[in-house]
């Protein structure tokens, strides 16, 4: 009697796709299901849960950290996808660049700081930050004539700044290299055919480079969005205390996480959770709309 195999060519699909669709059901769908039960109940005592109905999203209509957190975040996330483009697509385009010298060293070297942790970066920004007197920003400040600040706890603006600076410095590189990719899949004769007709370099980066580099173009911006949104390490390693004056580097993501394990109210901290969650799939559905992901090009 011949014994069935297993593995066939019907069943082969499904086993290799266990493994994903079993971590997927335990650490993504069934934490995903657990937050939004818990949105609903209030935590008393260790594992101590009554419901609450909607008292945890009416709360957030009255909290005056949340929208502290939101301008943070949203500050941060704009500055991070405007210094982030510029930056990468101007970098890209010069080490792709012919006359270039040591473009190969300078692709290597500018993804360096991807590597670092962003606990040993936060700790060296925190320093370079610090409002002493001899900090490198602060002496900078004082060499061109500019009294020394406390970068850290100044303003709201400061402490965005302060984010978007050790954000931009360690993801640039990675931004820099997807351009990079991007450009390499532009055909020479495009340029040399607008040289010839005399387009300047500035309608050959219009016309040429830009519409080559537009779905990286669109991906960059849509992780920069996702990563400014859900920006959590920078602000609790700069910040390391609970609070700071003004609500200054608190992200909707670090308030969630203090909410949950400094105050241990697990309710609340999992209804902003789904809010965040609504609020980024909406982002989504306008990003595919408006930016046309996923839509096929009309043949000419």
């Amino acid at each position: 009697m011949k014994r069935k195999k297993i593995i066939t060519q019907k069943t082969a699909p499904y086993i290799f796709c266990a493994p994903f669709i079993c971590s997927f059901l335990v650490f993504m769908l069934y934490p995903m299901i657990n937050m939004i039960y818990t949105s609903f109940f209030k935590l008393e005592g260790i594992n101590t849960y009554n419901f609450s109905g909607l008292d945890n999203y009416k709360r957030l209509a009255s909290d005056t950290h949340i929208s502290a957190a939101i301008f943070n975040s949203l500050g941060f996330t704009v500055g991070i996808i405007i210094v982030n483009i510029v930056l990468a697509l101007l970098l890209a385009v010069l080490l792709n660049h012919k006359f270039t010298p040591l473009k190969n060293i300078f692709r290597s070297a500018i993804y360096i700081p991807a590597l670092t942790s962003i606990i040993v970066a936060g700790i060296f920004f925190r320093l370079f930050f610090a409002s002493n007197s001899d900090t490198p920003l602060n002496t900078l400040m004082q060499f061109i004539g500019m009294s020394p600040k406390e970068w850290l706890y100044d303003t709201k603006i400061t402490g965005i700044i302060a984010l978007v600076f050790t954000s931009t410095w360690r993801y640039l590189g990675t931004n820099v290299l997807y351009f990079l990719s991007a450009l390499q899949t532009i055909s020479p004769e495009l340029y040399d055919a607008a040289h010839v007709d005399g387009a300047s370099a500035w309608q050959r980066f219009r016309h040429v480079t830009l519409p080559g580099v537009k779905p990286i173009l669109i991906f960059v911006i849509t992780i920069l969005t996702y990563g400014g949104l859900r920006m959590f390490g920078e602000s609790y390693v700069l910040w390391p205390n609970s609070k700071t004056p003004g609500d200054i580097g608190l992200t909707i993501v670090l308030y969630i996480y203090r909410t949950a394990f400094g105050h241990f109210d697990m309710g609340y901290a999992s209804a902003m959770s789904v809010v965040l969650f609504i609020c980024l799939m909406v982002l989504n559905f306008i990003y595919i709309k408006t930016l046309g992901i996923g839509r096929k090009e009309e043949k000419r």
